[in-house]
């Protein structure tokens, strides 16, 4: 589990991207220091692993039985034959930049190299790609598909850079995987039945006593995919979460999430808070009420600003559904 949530955080790379889309992504890391593999290759289709090696792995991972179309096994057979590739690409991307940031002393004893390639689409049809390079946390270098070459983002990345250009072939092959390949790809396998499964949340509320107050906590759980919004509903709350709450994974491949807010100890029993969840699996929202005394004119209040709540975010709950892709290129 310890390596589990090294990997969660060790695979981000900054993202903008909204949920409600169909996306693969592949992440590469080359690291030296920590206490990781060497190089690690993690493919997802959304949610969904499809792919994952590492260099302390003595084979590579057998095929999920949901690619057993000739077309799904065909893919297979380029995911393993780019994997090799990518895994010496990798090696020689950490050697590069560390060999550069140690000519400006710049170097640290524990050093991480990171990859991203995404394909998404958009509810709208319309198609994005990308491909992103970081070094030890920070942006390093990335692809422009329209230009044909890499944009350094530190002027250590620039060696690398043109030692990644003088290969007219090797672009030419990243372009066309970015522009047109990838995009394919994700067309033929989207519709595959263990992509698209669904599954609505159960909501809980939990109530802990604390000094002058009661903090109150809407506990998500059980459901995929893994957008998911959730409100607390009620006069003079104060929330607990300074930030965005984080969305965990389960162990059967669902999510979970928390919202808590601090309800004064004077005003349990004379208001009624509600938890509202929005998901993409069940066509109406989830609300759970914590006990206290009900006041109609509030249930009223409640009643009106979840039916808008839910009639403002509607269009923006489109069920998910997703596509594949073969391997990427780093």
């Amino acid at each position: 589990m310890q390596v589990f949530c090294i990997l969660c955080i060790l695979l981000y790379l900054p993202q903008t991207w909204s949920d409600d889309l169909y996306k693969h992504c592949v992440y590469w890391i080359g690291s030296k220091g920590f206490s990781l593999p060497g190089v690690i290759e993690r493919i997802v289709l959304n949610d969904i692993p499809v792919y994952y090696y590492d260099s302390n792995m003595r084979s590579k991972m057998p095929r999920p039985k949901w690619l057993n179309s000739s077309v799904g096994k065909e893919q297979w057979n380029t995911i393993h034959d780019l994997s090799d590739y990518n895994i010496h690409a990798v090696t020689i991307a950490l050697q590069s930049a560390t060999q550069q940031f140690n000519l400006t002393g710049s170097l640290t004893d524990r050093n991480i190299y990171q990859g991203a390639g995404c394909c998404i689409v958009y509810p709208d049809g319309t198609y994005q790609a990308s491909l992103n390079h970081a070094f030890n946390g920070k942006e390093f270098l990335s692809f422009d598909v329209f230009r044909r070459t890499y944009v350094a983002a530190v002027p250590q990345a620039v060696p690398y850079k043109h030692l990644r250009e003088r290969d007219l072939v090797y672009i030419d092959k990243v372009v066309h995987y970015y522009s047109k390949t990838c995009l394919e790809r994700l067309n033929v396998l989207k519709d595959a039945p263990e992509v698209n499964n669904t599954k609505g949340p159960e909501v809980r509320i939990i109530e802990k006593q604390k000094a002058g107050s009661i903090e109150v906590t809407c506990h998500v759980t059980g459901f995929y995919p893994r957008s998911v919004q959730v409100y607390w509903l009620g006069p003079d709350l104060q929330s607990v979460d300074k930030e965005v709450s984080d969305i965990l994974p389960n162990e059967d491949g669902t999510y979970q999430t928390r919202k808590s807010v601090i309800v004064p100890e004077e005003d349990v029993g004379k208001h009624t808070y509600s938890c509202v969840v929005l998901h993409s699996a069940v066509t109406h929202n989830i609300t759970r009420v914590w006990a206290g005394e009900k006041n109609s004119g509030f249930v009223a209040w409640i009643c009106l600003a979840v039916t808008v709540l839910a009639a403002g975010t509607s269009a923006g709950f489109v069920i998910w559904r997703h596509c594949c892709t073969q391997g990427s290129v780093v």
